[in-house]
């Protein structure tokens, strides 16, 4: 048992990759308006970078990183968090299964950015730079749909050849070369037509703020 002073209120499932869940913490803190330390969010990341990869696993068609991913929830259900976030993308393709078996509501990180994209934006063309496992998926195009936006998705084969290598570079470290990549992907998909670019992948995110726009 967990003792009641040090209990942490949210979970983070984390280490997927391990970039992207630094860079979830500290926009949490940067984003929480406090002026001390104990007005912030008692949390906890569990870091757990030895997952197999989400991304072949929905490619090849089976679920070997869901039981991984249930241990983690257990994990931080054990400890009594009262909700979960999980800063991967692709790993949302298990959702259903993840929230079925927790206590905590677990964050639908989906749910989440299309909601604060129908504030954001008005309905249009959005290209979404994901995984393919997380395309495949297909949780963000059901959402952005239902929200009254269109799903653009350039043509050309060097669009997603960027988003995967900018991916990749973010994984290794390669945080300059992974925004050059991710502005190449952005000019594609710009020249195909789409009004704003949604960054469907955590490890995007840590580049967000290397590149020169961004809608």
């Amino acid at each position: 048992m967990i003792d009641d002073i040090i209990r942490p209120q949210l979970g983070i499932i984390g280490g997927l990759g391990p970039l992207a869940s630094a860079d979830f913490y500290f926009k949490l803190t940067r984003m929480t308006q406090a002026f001390r330390d104990n007005e912030h969010v008692p949390a906890v990341i569990l870091s757990v970078p030895q997952l197999p990869d989400r991304t072949e696993a929905i490619l090849a068609g089976h679920d070997e990183p869901l039981a991984p991913l249930k241990a983690a929830v257990s994990t931080l259900n054990a400890l009594g968090v009262a909700c979960i976030a999980m800063p991967c993308n692709t790993a949302h393709h298990w959702y259903g299964q993840l929230a079925a078996n927790s206590r905590a509501d677990i964050i639908h990180i989906g749910d989440a950015v299309v909601a604060e994209t129908r504030r954001s934006l008005d309905p249009g063309r959005v290209a979404i730079l994901a995984t393919q496992g997380t395309l495949v998926s297909g949780f963000y195009q059901n959402r952005m749909s239902a929200a009254g936006f269109e799903f653009c998705l350039p043509a050309n084969a060097e669009f997603q050849q960027c988003v995967d290598s900018a991916i990749s570079l973010v994984k290794a470290g390669s945080i300059a070369d992974a925004a050059v990549e991710t502005e190449r992907a952005l000019d594609i998909a710009q020249a195909a037509g789409a009004d704003a670019a949604l960054l469907g992948c955590t490890e995007l995110s840590v580049v967000a703020a290397s590149l020169n726009d961004v809608n």
